[in-house]
């Protein structure tokens, strides 16, 4: 009886301790960016590889064709044409290697860069936003890229990724001065 009862006080006291520390949490700060990349350890399959180097690139140049209209910055404007190009031939790479895959790339945003997208056309101070937001997704995909170039497993989209690298890094460095 003793021992039962022990076994129901730990087992009540293991469920208050639960309780207790999912009630009264702060809620956490607002991301910056909702994009998430896999782990670096993690393996990047050509199809994981394919869908987040094409979502990158097609977001970029999306936010990039908004610069183009919203942004009063010389500097802000020169770095969007340079992706809106760069982008476009990274995502023309991987259309043309998806092809021999069978694989082809996204053609739509993902619902966390949508998101994204439409608090970029809402922000007061579009500048520094866009140059935030598109910076990380772009520093992201470019580990990606030199990731998938290093031990990729599909040795048509290697060369892609060896292509889009540096091409990525060019427009991260740009965003960043």
């Amino acid at each position: 009886m003793r021992v039962k009862r022990n076994v129901v006080g730990a087992v009540s006291a293991a469920a208050m301790l639960v309780i207790a520390g999912c009630a009264g949490k702060p809620e956490p700060a607002a991301p910056t960016s909702t994009f998430v990349l896999p782990s670096v350890a993690a393996s990047l399959t050509p199809a994981v590889y394919m869908s987040l180097a094409s979502t990158s690139s097609l977001f970029a140049i999306k936010a990039s064709e908004l610069a183009l209209e919203r942004s009063t910055s010389g500097s802000t404007r020169s770095a969007a044409q340079a992706i809106i190009a760069d982008q476009g031939g990274v995502g023309s790479q991987l259309s043309y290697a998806g092809r021999r895959l069978d694989l082809l790339p996204n053609a739509a945003l993902t619902d966390a860069q949508a998101a994204d997208l439409e608090r970029l056309r809402q922000s007061v101070n579009f500048d520094s936003d866009y140059r935030k937001l598109v910076g990380d997704t772009l520093a992201h995909a470019w580990e990606a890229h030199r990731n998938f170039a290093a031990a990729g497993s599909s040795p048509t989209l290697r060369p892609v990724a060896q292509m889009a690298a540096p091409v990525t890094k060019k427009d991260v460095d740009a965003l960043r001065r």
